[in-house]
């Protein structure tokens, strides 16, 4: 468990409109937690604390909220838990998630992710839900977490972005698919011009093809390259490449979906 001084959080300020009476969904989710004397705050004790606000920074502590267009009367919610405490990292914390009823507001399933929240040399700088379909099986809809990771380094940029795919089975909530990249950038170069950069996009798409009851998952990469210099008269000018597409097809093991190596999150 997280090892943090208490912080606060303030509802008011949540970081998606889906969120509604954020005061109250928390209310619901966390009743141990304790309302500040003016009532814009909420913290939780001993040790974790919830960081529902988003800084004036871009970093992403705030609560996600997003409807979920595959069952519309559900609330899909990310809730950071921040370790305020640790200085050894730019930022340490875990993730729960939570399947909301909207009327009600009461807490369905609720599934703690680990170390989600934290990072060090390379910041968190987004976390969203997404929400396409990913249609596992014929009574088995997925919904996603996306984290991208970014420097703010001119010579050697840096982003990435990994998605998480998640599913409902019986009355428990489950990670079906673990730390794919789908997006990244990268390079090298003098911070003025010449250098030599490379992009990557992933696509899903559902296959016919099923392993263990689970469609397989057919993912596209389309990696891009540019070498970037000046010309004669010191313009900046694009040397784009040919892109490249490779396909994978992501079987289902009976646990979670296989990820390849060439789209496995740095680190990993």
């Amino acid at each position: 468990m997280l090892g943090a001084a208490l912080a606060s959080l303030s509802p008011a300020r949540a970081a998606a409109g889906d969120c509604g009476d954020a005061a109250a969904l928390l209310q619901q989710a966390y009743p141990e937690a304790r309302k500040s004397a003016d009532g814009a705050s909420f913290t939780l004790a001993p040790h974790t604390s919830i960081a529902s606000t988003l800084p004036e920074s871009d970093a992403p502590f705030g609560l996600i909220c997003k409807i979920w267009p595959t069952h519309d009367d559900l609330l899909l919610v990310a809730v950071p838990l921040i370790d305020s405490a640790n200085s050894d990292h730019l930022h340490v914390g875990d993730i729960e998630l939570l399947v909301v009823d909207r009327k009600s507001l009461r807490v369905r399933q609720r599934l703690l992710q680990p170390g989600l929240m934290t990072d060090d040399a390379i910041p968190i700088r987004m976390v969203e839900f997404d929400t396409g379909r990913y249609a596992l099986a014929p009574e088995v809809t997925a919904f996603g977490l996306r984290i991208e990771m970014a420097n703010h380094s001119q010579a050697t940029p840096f982003t990435e972005t990994d998605l998480r795919l998640y599913a409902l089975a019986g009355d428990a909530l489950r990670l079906v698919l673990d730390s794919l990249v789908v997006a990244g950038h990268g390079g090298d170069s003098d911070a003025s011009c010449a250098g030599s950069f490379h992009s990557s996009q992933v696509s899903l798409a559902m296959s016919p093809a099923r392993h263990h009851g689970y469609h397989d998952i057919i993912a596209v990469e389309r990696t891009d390259t540019d070498n970037p210099s000046p010309d004669k008269d010191g313009e900046c000018q694009s040397h784009p490449g040919k892109a490249v597409k490779r396909t994978y097809q992501l079987h289902y093991d009976g646990s979670r979906y296989a990820v390849p190596a060439a789209l496995k999150v740095m680190g990993l």
